[in-house]
């Protein structure tokens, strides 16, 4: 499959990244089948672009342990996360068609992201679907991180789908989550439980990976919502999603970190008075806290702010969304983007 390859050499790598990417985002879309790329590396140079994607990787990492030396030190030298759904619950159940074609941000999946092609983070009753729309093998998967047991981001179905799909000889699909939303996770001899420490670190594949605490809820159950901090050789990001303001324990966490990229929940778009702002952000609540994360040093200066878990009518379409926030330094997602830290 070819690809078009937008480069982007910066002076100033913030605001001369953002001013392409609203350049670009006045196109439409002709291409569905392909992912977007939006690269930074410590050189200040970016480039958006259209590709195939990294192979499947083999899991070879341990049970949940303290202070190992993997976790504390990983090895991994690059993040590509790719976006496989960027919406909150309000939209559509079913995805599209492969063959329709759709504009950017169009139509939006349950929020999950796939890190490394092989990391899965969530798994909603979209995402089979959005992996065949942007060629992405379930065989491939080899870990689950679960934030929480809402329906959009635990589907027993797919779920399912993913781990089956799966060579019995590469073993069983690692499923990360709180302990107490495991027990929703289906049981199944091709799925091995693995239950997540708040604050503890734990290695996959040359990664660190923290769970820590959410500010969100999910009636009738006991588990801890979590958001997930992902620490590479020399670059880091934090999954924010689903919650809101983030919590005094997660903060004391993220001040000693220093964060390439985060992703925040983004449901409630600019109007006040919104309800749901207790278990989810609206742009005012974004701001904030990324003011006092870039004084605080968590951010770095050429952090990647990106939203996602966007609702169906409480944000405005993706192009105005764009329009408005790039040159702000905040970057909507949309379903098939790429980030590429390395």
């Amino acid at each position: 499959m070819s690809s078009a390859i937008h480069q982007l050499h910066l002076l100033c790598p913030i605001t001369y990244t953002l001013l392409s990417l609203v350049e670009m985002t006045q196109n439409t879309e002709k291409k569905t089948d392909r992912r977007h790329f939006l690269k930074v590396s410590s050189i200040g140079t970016a480039s958006l672009a259209a590709g195939g994607l990294l192979g499947p990787t083999t899991y070879a990492g341990g049970k949940p342990q303290a202070a190992t030396s993997a976790a504390l030190h990983p090895t991994e030298t690059k993040l590509e996360l790719l976006f496989l759904g960027t919406g909150a619950a309000n939209w559509p159940k079913t995805y599209p068609p492969v063959n329709q074609k759709l504009t950017r941000g169009q139509v939006r999946g349950t929020s999950s992201m796939l890190i490394n092609g092989h990391i899965l983070i969530d798994c909603g009753y979209t995402v089979v679907d959005v992996m065949k729309r942007y060629d992405v093998n379930p065989a491939g998967i080899t870990d689950i991180l679960l934030t929480h047991t809402h329906a959009d981001h635990l589907h027993e179905a797919s779920i399912l789908k993913i781990a089956n799909s799966r060579d019995a000889d590469l073993g069983p699909l690692k499923f990360w989550g709180d302990p107490e939303a495991l027990k929703k996770v289906p049981d199944s001899d091709r799925i091995e439980k693995r239950p997540v420490v708040i604050g503890q670190t734990f290695s996959i594949d040359g990664l660190g990976i923290t769970g820590l605490e959410s500010n969100h809820h999910v009636a009738d159950s006991k588990e801890q919502c979590m958001i997930y901090l992902i620490e590479g050789a020399t670059r880091s990001v934090l999954y924010a999603t689903d919650g809101s303001w983030l919590l005094a324990n997660t903060w004391n966490t993220l001040r000693k970190k220093r964060l390439d990229a985060i992703i925040w929940d983004a449901t409630c778009g600019e109007g006040a008075g919104d309800p749901r702002i207790f278990s989810h952000n609206d742009m005012s609540m974004i701001r904030h806290m990324n003011h006092s994360l870039v004084k605080g040093k968590v951010l770095k200066p050429d952090a990647k702010i990106i939203l996602t878990h966007i609702a169906r009518k409480l944000q405005p379409p993706h192009a105005e969304m764009e329009q408005t926030l790039l040159p702000e330094g905040l970057i909507p997602a949309y379903d098939g983007m790429s980030v590429v830290l390395s």
